[in-house]
């Protein structure tokens, strides 16, 4: 795309027409302490017990904050080894697809409402609430994550299929089998979002709400015919108010996936339309509770395949995660990659924008790697790191967050 004509799509009403200004986090807000955080899940506060979590995350980890993966993708846990190395009631979990784990209120939503867990020992308890209470009483920070699938597949494919994305040919995208992302351009999934995200921030007063949703499935290596969306009709009502006219640089494609102006187009049109879903969500984040960070997940390293440019969404975000995890590899040799990483994403969000790392404490993990993941995070100033993740943690590998932190010189509190 010319500058002009992306000139001309950064200033249009858009779909963008609707979407309010930014709200800025105020000045006040503490940043400066640097965050060890853990990641939890609502059946591992069931089996272990919360205080027992918040015990072993706090003693052996020095942690002073937590938060919830209050909504997850379907996936077997713990990912990165058979059976769970602590949890006292099961070997293994297959987490749900998109199940609400916080107490939600229907009548709050439109079309898309929460989907309860099939598990009564899930959907019958707060489990948000018995978190955030029993977090808060240890004056810990406390946060909630939505994970990838913002609506579950089979939802997706059924009463919802017409705001999932659809790829080149239309059809909706199946880049992986367990996923099926809704298009951010659509008005009820924007409602959607902005409603449980409120919801969430109103009812718990979490200090930050997490985004790891993925909006656009992933395009291998940016070629629109290997994968990811989004050419769905939503998209194509609000082209026009991005600069673009997405029929033609569809029909463009179908001939030739390599065309230019037109596949640039397509990626910068991308780029534009998770950026406006951001540019929604975040004053509705800083208007149900002012002071509340909302920060995203970048995911994966090609994050721009999955069209996120992290430069154009700094805007309409209060903080990133960088989900670095190469302690888990075993190998000295990988943590080169991750200093380069980090210091890549400070480079491009300034030195004042909040980043957190992630430090592997699963089992291929050892706790030397660990150690040195926290002297890279500080090294390459960070804001802070999150644990990854506790219910498959080694307990010598939750030790070493906190042996890092001590060498790293940084105030922790007493075991």
């Amino acid at each position: 795309m010319g500058s002009g004509m992306w000139l001309r799509a950064q200033s249009a009403p858009a779909s963008a027409a609707k979407i309010a200004s930014a709200t800025a986090i105020p000045a006040t807000v503490p940043w400066r302490q640097f965050e060890v955080t853990a990641a939890l899940y609502a059946w591992d506060l069931h089996d272990e017990g919360v205080e027992q979590v918040l015990d072993n995350v706090q003693s052996m980890a020095g942690v002073n904050s937590v938060y919830i993966i209050g909504q997850m993708h379907p996936e077997r846990r713990p990912e990165t080894s058979t059976t769970y190395p602590h949890n006292p009631m099961r070997p293994f979990w297959m987490a749900e697809d998109a199940r609400a784990n916080w107490n939600f209120d229907p009548k709050r939503y439109g079309r898309i409402k929460p989907r309860p867990s099939d598990f009564a020992w899930l959907a019958d308890t707060d489990w948000t609430r018995l978190f955030v209470d029993a977090a808060r009483k240890r004056g810990l920070r406390v946060g909630f994550e939505f994970s990838h699938s913002l609506v579950d597949k089979q939802r997706v494919e059924g009463e919802f299929a017409d705001l999932a994305n659809r790829n080149i040919h239309g059809e909706i995208t199946h880049v992986r089998n367990w996923l099926r992302p809704v298009c951010p351009n659509q008005p009820d999934v924007r409602e959607y979002a902005v409603n449980a995200f409120t919801e969430v921030i109103e009812k718990y007063q979490v200090d930050w709400i997490e985004s790891a949703i993925v909006l656009m499935d992933e395009s291998v290596g940016g070629d629109p015919a290997r994968g990811g969306g989004c050419f769905c009709a939503a998209c194509k009502k609000a082209a026009p108010g991005f600069g673009i006219d997405l029929e033609k640089i569809q029909a463009a494609l179908l001939k030739d996936p390599a065309s230019q102006p037109e596949l640039g187009q397509w990626q910068q049109f991308r780029f534009a339309s998770v950026a406006a879903f951001y540019n929604v969500l975040q004053p509705a984040v800083h208007k149900a509770k002012p002071g509340t960070v909302l920060r995203y997940d970048i995911h994966a390293k090609n994050i721009r395949d999955f069209g996120v440019d992290i430069v154009q969404l700094k805007p309409h975000l209060d903080a990133l995660r960088i989900q670095d995890y190469s302690e888990q590899t075993g190998q000295a040799t990988a943590m080169s990659g991750k200093r380069t990483w980090l210091t890549e994403e400070r480079g491009n969000v300034g030195p004042d924008f909040k980043l957190i790392s992630g430090v592997a404490v699963r089992p291929r993990a050892t706790p030397e790697l660990i150690r040195q993941g926290v002297k890279i995070a500080v090294e390459t100033k960070m804001n802070g790191i999150m644990l990854g993740f506790y219910d498959g943690a080694d307990f010598p590998n939750l030790r070493a967050v906190r042996a890092g932190l001590v060498d790293a010189g940084l105030p922790v509190a007493p075991a």
